[in-house]
């Protein structure tokens, strides 16, 4: 019955990591990265230009740089 436990946990194990790892993809790696608020917000400003407007920045949890989001905070 053990083995029944810890082949469970494996999978839950499994299924978190792969999870994670999508969040992260869709967080920060299929993003740019800006090294500064400033630079992120001047993407901002050039996108505005361009007719783009309603993006925000936000910092990364997992690379502790600066994305664009159209999501309202």
């Amino acid at each position: 019955m053990g083995d029944l436990f810890a082949r469970e946990r494996e999978r839950e194990d499994r299924l978190d990591a792969e999870h994670d790892a999508a969040l992260r993809r869709k967080a920060c790696e299929s993003k740019n990265r800006y090294s500064s608020r400033s630079e992120a917000e001047g993407a901002i400003a050039a996108c505005a230009e361009h007719g783009r407007g309603g993006l925000s920045v936000y910092r990364c949890p997992y690379c502790n740089g600066w994305h664009l989001t159209s999501h309202p905070r």
